[in-house]
C-alpha cells in the first residue's frame, strides 16, 4: 500500500506532501492541470527515464519519496535477498531519486544506492500503473501466466513443476559432463587406483616412520656411542687416575688434618657429595651402555624399509609422514569420481524426473486449458458494460521444449470491436480500452493477487453516462481489495471514490505553482458539478453532483 508521497521541485511543484489512503482515490482537476503528476512521480521513482528538464527552474535538484507498507511476500523476500529490508521497520519500504539540474540521478531503496533495475524489479512486485504510453505489468508474459495460473488455483503445482524442471537441467548437465568427460575420468581413476594400490601395498603404520628414524639413529650411531660411555667410564672410575680413586684420596689426605683445622668438615661433607653423586652417574652411564647394541643386520632391514617408503615419497613429491593421509584422501577422490561418472544412474534418475515432470506438466495444462477458457469467458462479460464489444480470450501456446512454468506459453488476446480479429493485448491499442480490459482482469482476480497498488489514467477515454458509471462502480468494487488511483475525466466515475484529490494551478506575475489537495464536503461537490457542469455551474448542477456523491461515496 502507498502510505505518502513527497515531491519537490519537480517542474510546477514546488514541494508537495500526499498521504494516501485505502480504497479507491480519484484525481481530478481542469485540462492542462497536471493531474498525472502522481503518475509521473512514481513513474520516475521507479526507474523512469529523467534528465535536467524536470527540475523546477532555479532548484539543483528534484526529489521524490515514495512510502510503502509491504504485504506482498515476493516484494519482502526480494528486499530480504538483496539486503534491502530495514530490519527495524521490516513493515515499510522507503524509495527515493533525486535527479540534479545536471541531469544525474540517485535512486535509494531504505537508504542504500540501488540501480534503475533494481528499483524498476521492486516496483513490478509493488504497483501496477497503467497510462496510455507506459508498458504496464498486465503487458508482461511472466504476469499473464501467474494471473492465470492463480486463477486455476495451480500455483503450487508449478511451483512444484518448477523444481522437477530444475533437477532435470541439474541431471542433463551432470550426465553431458560425464559423458563428455568420460575418457578423463577413466585415465584419472587408473592414476588414482596405481597411487591408492602402491601406497596400500607399503602398509605403512601410523608414527611408523619417525620411529624408524629414531631407531636407525641408534643404531648407525651405536659405536661412537658405546666407545664415548665406555672413555666416560674409564674417566670415572676405571684406573688408578680415575675420579673416584682422586677423591678417595682427597677425602684421606683432608681427613687426617681435621683434628688440626676444625672448619675442614664442610670441605669434607662436599668430598663426600662429590664422591657419591660420581658413583651415581658412573652407574647410569653403564645402564645406557647396557641398552646400546650393534646390530647391522637390523640396521640394514630399517635402511630398506625407509628407502621404500622415501621411494614413494619422492615419486609423490610428498612428505613420508603425510603418505597414510595422502591415501585416504586418494580413495575418497576414487569413490567421488566413481558415483559422479556413474552414467546408468544418472540416466536412471533423469528419466524418473522427466516422468515426473510429464505427469504434472500434462495435468497442468489441462487445467490451464479449463481455466483458460472459463476466465476469457468472465472477463468478456465483463468488457460489455466497458463499452467493449469484442471479445477477450486467453490462447495456450506449445512451448517447442519444456520450460519450468510447463509445456506451453500464455498468450492473451483481444478485439475491442466485435467481428475484429484477435490480437495479442501486447500488441492491441494501448489508451483507456486497454486499461479496460485490465480492469476487468483485476476485478476477477484480485482477492489473491499481486500488485497492491493500481494506477489508471485515461481509463474513460471515449466514454461517459451509463459506462462512465459502470467502470467507476468497477473502480470501487477493485478497491475494496486494492488500493486504487484513478485519474478520471468523468464526474460519474469520480463519485464512486472513497477519496478525492484535485491538481490545480494558481499563477502570479512571475511563477506558476501545480497544488494537489483532498477535497471533501462542499468542496467535493462543486469539483464533481465542475465536471458535469463546465464553467457555468448552476444549483441543479449542484444537487446533481450532491446527489451523485450521496449515492455512489462510501
Amino acid at each position: 500500500m502507498l502510505v505518502q508521497l513527497k515531491i519537490s521541485n519537480y517542474l510546477l511543484i514546488e514541494k508537495l506532501e500526499l498521504d494516501f489512503y485505502l480504497g479507491l482515490t480519484v484525481v481530478t482537476g481542469e485540462t492542462g492541470s497536471g493531474k498525472s503528476i502522481i503518475i509521473d512521480a512514481l513513474m520516475l521513482i521507479f526507474g523512469a527515464r529523467a534528465n535536467r528538464d524536470i527540475v523546477r527552474t532555479g532548484a539543483q535538484a528534484a526529489n521524490f519519496e515514495a512510502t510503502f507498507l509491504l504485504s506482498n511476500q515476493n516484494a519482502i523476500s526480494w528486499l530480504q535477498e538483496n539486503a534491502l529490508l530495514d530490519l527495524d521497520n521490516p513493515d515499510s519500504v522507503i524509495c527515493r531519486r533525486t535527479v540534479d539540474n545536471q541531469g544525474k540521478s540517485k535512486i535509494q531503496i531504505n537508504g542504500h544506492g540501488v540501480t534503475a533495475l533494481q528499483i524498476r524489479t521492486l516496483g513490478d512486485y509493488m504497483l501496477d500503473i497503467h497510462t496510455q504510453h507506459a508498458s504496464i505489468t498486465l503487458l508482461k508474459a511472466d504476469t499473464q501466466r501467474s494471473l492465470l495460473d492463480q486463477f486455476c488455483a495451480i500455483t503450487i503445482e508449478v511451483d512444484k513443476l518448477g523444481v522437477l524442471y530444475k533437477q532435470i537441467q541439474e541431471l542433463s548437465t551432470k550426465l553431458n559432463l560425464a559423458t563428455t568427460a568420460m575418457h578423463d575420468l577413466e585415465i584419472k581413476r587408473e592414476v588414482l587406483s596405481e597411487k591408492i594400490t602402491e601406497l596400500s601395498a607399503l602398509n605403512l603404520h601410523a608414527g611408523e616412520w619417525e620411529q624408524l628414524q629414531e631407531e636407525h639413529k641408534q643404531l648407525n650411531n651405536a659405536g661412537e656411542v658405546l666407545s664415548e660411555l665406555d672413555y666416560a667410564l674409564r674417566l670415572l672410575n676405571g684406573s688408578e687416575e680415575s675420579m673416584l680413586n682422586t677423591i678417595g684420596n682427597l677425602h684421606t689426605h683432608l681427613n687426617k688434618i681435621i683434628n688440626y683445622i676444625p672448619r675442614l668438615e664442610q670441605p669434607l661433607k662436599i668430598v663426600d657429595s662429590l664422591d657419591i653423586e660420581i658413583r651415581e652417574l658412573s652407574h647410569e652411564l653403564n645402564l645406557l651402555a647396557q641398552d646400546i647394541t650393534q646390530d647391522p643386520i637390523r640396521l640394514a632391514e630399517i635402511e630398506s624399509r625407509m628407502e621404500e617408503i622415501f621411494s614413494l615419497s619422492r615419486k609423490y613429491r610428498l612428505d613420508p609422514t603425510i603418505l597414510q593421509e595422502t591415501l585416504a584422501n586418494f580413495e575418497q577422490e576414487l569413490s567421488r569420481l566413481n558415483q559422479d561418472s556413474d552414467i546408468a544412474q544418472i540416466e536412471q534418475e533423469l528419466l524418473g524426473a522427466k516422468a515426473k515432470y510429464n505427469d504434472l506438466a500434462a495435468s497442468i495444462s489441462k487445467k490451464r486449458a479449463a481455466g483458460a477458457n472459463k476466465l476469457a469467458k468472465e472477463v468478456t462479460g465483463l468488457l460489455r458494460p466497458l463499452a467493449i464489444s469484442g471479445q477477450f480470450n486467453i490462447s495456450l501456446i506449445s512451448s517447442v521444449k519444456p520450460t519450468a512454468y510447463g509445456l506451453e506459453s500464455i498468450e492473451y488476446q483481444v478485439c475491442f470491436n466485435q467481428g475484429m480479429p484477435l490480437q495479442s493485448l501486447t500488441n492491441a491499442a494501448s489508451g483507456g480500452e486497454l486499461s479496460r480490459v485490465a480492469l476487468a482482469l483485476y476485478l476477477l482476480l484480485s482477492i489473491n493477487n499481486p500488485p497492491e497498488v493500481i494506477i489508471f489514467d485515461e481509463i474513460d477515454v471515449g466514454i461517459g453516462g451509463k459506462v462512465a458509471a459502470v467502470v467507476g462502480q468497477m473502480l470501487a468494487q477493485l478497491g475494496t481489495s486494492k488500493q486504487v488511483i484513478c485519474i478520471t475525466h468523468q464526474p460519474q466515475a469520480a463519485s464512486f471514490g472513497s477519496n478525492h484529490l484535485v491538481v490545480s494551478k494558481t499563477i502570479n506575475k512571475t511563477t506558476t505553482i501545480t497544488h494537489v489537495d483532498y477535497v471533501k464536503d462542499d468542496a467535493r461537490i462543486a469539483e464533481v458539478a465542475r465536471m458535469l457542469g463546465g464553467v457555468h455551474i448552476t444549483d441543479a448542477t449542484l444537487v446533481h453532483a450532491k446527489e451523485m456523491l450521496t449515492q455512489h461515496v462510501v
